[in-house]
């Protein structure tokens, strides 16, 4: 008789309420107000010690008014080492991510990432986009090689190749690492044509020696 008490008690107090045999389920939203260190909600069945689940799913979380709510997660795979955050910052206002100590992001903020100690990889895919941005335009007819005279009258004033970044700029500014291969590529495609054109002339010079 007590227990029925109790359950119509509920039912005043909170709502809606279907009890079953091992079971108490609530229609309406349950509100658990803490008092003390404490949540105010506890679970005595598991604890931080218990074994999680490695398997990608979803997890109960509180959103921004403290309602509990269900969200997708990823798992991290078992036998996965955990990343720290030591050392490490994640910036929201210039929404970009820095990996170590010391780095300024610059204004404007081109980039999404910064790493302060550099990348070790073994490899490095780079997209380029469009075709017109790789070099090969230099073996095109109308491509309109410049002389040596005028290379080497540039070389004589500036220190460095034309087209290609002084050691002071990229010093300042760095280097853009798929357009710095594109103009490096060019200047190669540039040689092979002056020394196709410098192996035509020694094999005419040949012809009228023999001649």
């Amino acid at each position: 008789m007590k227990k029925y008490y109790l359950l119509a008690l509920s039912i005043f107090l909170v709502g809606n309420v279907i009890y079953g045999q091992n079971s108490l389920t609530f229609k309406r939203q349950v509100i658990v107000d803490s008092e003390g260190n404490g949540s105010g909600l506890k679970f005595t069945g598991i604890n931080a010690a218990t074994t999680t689940s490695t398997v990608t799913g979803k997890t109960l979380t509180l959103d921004a008014q403290g309602n509990v709510i269900l969200a997708q997660v990823p798992a991290i795979p078992s036998g996965a080492s955990i990343w720290t955050l030591t050392d490490t910052i994640a910036t929201t206002t210039a929404a970009a991510a820095v990996i170590g100590s010391g780095v300024s992001i610059p204004t404007g903020n081109p980039y999404g990432l910064y790493v302060s100690k550099g990348i070790l990889t073994q490899k490095v895919r780079v997209a380029v986009l469009g075709s017109t941005y790789w070099a090969d335009y230099v073996f095109d007819k109308n491509y309109k090689l410049p002389s040596l005279k005028s290379v080497e009258k540039y070389i004589v004033q500036h220190k460095h190749l034309p087209d290609v970044p002084s050691s002071e700029d990229v010093t300042q500014n760095g280097i853009d690492f798929a357009e710095m291969q594109a103009t490096l590529l060019r200047k190669i495609e540039e040689l092979t044509l002056y020394t196709i054109a410098l192996e035509k002339k020694v094999l005419a010079l040949e012809k009228r020696k023999k001649k």
